[in-house]
Order: C-alpha cells, then sequence, then structure tokens
C-alpha cells in the first residue's frame, strides 16, 4: 500500500505493543500518513517485522524495547526514543496481556500479571512521556480498552475486563489533566477483531460465534480501529478530548 497522506509528517508516534494484531496495523497507519513511528514491545523480533513491513512502503519507523509492566524499563525506552528523535507527539497505548480464567478459578498471580501490564502498564507509559510530550509543544493520545469494559463480557476474563474499565477512568483523569499543555486523551474501546488476540485458542468463543451480536455483520479488522486511531490523533479532532469511542459494528444496538 502506497503512503496515504503526510497529515502526520513531523510527528514521532510510539505505538506499544506494536508487534502484531491492532496495534501493528495503528502503526502502520500512522506511518503511512506521514509520523516517524516507534515500535515499542517486548518481543524485539515482532517489533522488527513490524518495521521492516513500514519501511517496505517507504515510510519511516524504528523498533525500541519496552516491558509496560516494568517502570525502570518503560524509563529507559522513552528516554532512547527521546534522544534519538527529539520529540515525541502521539503515544498510542496498546500493549495488553490477557488470560482466559473466569474469577472463580482466577489466581493472585494471573490477576497480578494482567493488572500490571493492561492497567498499570498504561499508567507508566502516561507518567513517562508526559514531559517529553509537554517539551513537544503538545501531542495526542489514544489508550486502548475494550468493548469489555463497558458490556462486562467474560471473553478476557475479570482482570482484563477490569482493568480496561480503569484505562477509560485513566485517561479522563489525564485529558483533564493535562489540557493546558496541549496534550489530549482519548479512549478507544474497540470489539472483536480478526486478530491474534481474537482468534486465541484459548478464547471461551469462536470469531465466528460473534458475528450473530455484530449488526455489521463482521468483526473488524485492524484497519478499521487504525482508521479511527489516525482521526483521533489528527488536526480533524482538534477540538476533542476526554472521550471513549466505541468501534463494534454497531454491537450496541443489541445491548450487550
Amino acid at each position: 500500500m502506497a503512503l496515504e497522506s503526510q497529515r502526520l509528517a513531523g510527528d514521532v508516534a510510539v505505538v506499544t505493543g506494536a508487534a502484531s494484531g491492532l496495534n501493528r496495523g495503528i502503526a502502520l497507519k500512522l506511518a503511512r500518513n506521514g509520523a516517524t513511528v516507534a515500535c515499542a514491545d517486548i518481543n524485539d523480533a515482532e517489533a522488527r517485522k513490524t518495521v521492516e513491513l513500514i519501511h517496505a512502503e517507504g515510510a519511516e519507523a524504528f523498533a525500541v524495547h519496552m516491558n509496560v509492566g516494568d517502570s525502570t524499563d518503560v524509563k529507559r525506552a522513552f528516554k532512547e526514543i527521546w534522544d534519538r528523535t527529539g520529540k515525541i507527539t502521539i503515544l498510542i497505548n496498546g500493549a495488553a496481556l490477557i488470560k482466559f480464567s473466569p474469577i472463580e478459578t482466577c489466581t493472585d498471580e494471573e490477576w497480578d500479571q494482567v493488572v500490571r501490564v493492561d492497567l498499570t502498564g498504561c499508567f507508566y507509559t502516561l507518567r513517562e512521556v508526559y514531559p517529553y510530550m509537554r517539551d513537544s509543544g503538545g501531542g495526542r493520545i489514544v489508550q486502548i480498552s475494550s468493548s469489555s469494559a463497558k458490556s462486562g463480557s467474560s471473553f478476557g476474563g475479570p482482570h482484563y475486563t477490569a482493568s480496561k474499565g480503569g484505562v477509560i477512568s485513566l485517561s479522563k483523569y489525564a485529558a483533564r489533566r493535562w489540557v493546558k499543555d496541549n496534550i489530549r486523551v482519548t479512549t478507544i474501546c474497540p470489539g472483536i477483531s480478526n486478530t491474534p488476540l481474537g482468534n486465541h485458542p484459548d478464547a471461551p468463543r469462536r470469531l465466528e460465534d460473534f458475528v450473530k451480536d455484530i449488526p455489521m455483520g463482521r468483526v473488524a479488522e485492524p484497519e478499521d480501529i487504525a482508521g479511527v486511531v489516525l482521526f483521533l490523533v489528527s488536526d480533524e479532532s482538534g477540538y476533542v478530548t476526554g472521550i471513549t469511542v466505541d468501534i463494534n459494528g454497531g454491537r450496541e444496538v443489541y445491548g450487550n
């Protein structure tokens, strides 16, 4: 696919979890529209593969190791990005861990693992990116929650659902606090998607089982999510902050 536009020219975007799935699609979308993308992930090999895909399209990207559940590593990674680019204007908080155990059998260890990555990891990245984004003159942050946060779906278990609900609240807090610094913060809640996570072999339901609950008659593709993210980090949404956007093919029409 050729470059789409230069609407993000001059931007440096950090995408956490960029090694696969929705976050890889988002990284590609931002790069296709002019941003230089730091593809951050704990999986270095797959992050480099995302970079290769971006380079193959004539766009700019580089990989950076980041374990969002480790505050020291998050601090190091953001300094590495800043030292390399001198600017950070976009952050996509997409890194996530999922376990499918129900509340009745969820262990303390599983709870702590998922919450540390899916919620505490967002806190770490927000805390560390703030001074760099402020010193860049402002920026845009999109946090990736889930439709499970609103519906209480058991798809991802209690730890995942609770963490993603916390992401929405954390976004609203940051949006309110940082508006004076020209930093906009929004959240998206994707529904089930055609990604490795959506197709996870341990998931309690298969991907095709969800289609009957989606008025549009299909699950989301990464491009469906990436297009909304592009809008939220572009000038077209310049008067938007603190909102949560559902991206689920109209599933809320059915009330579940």
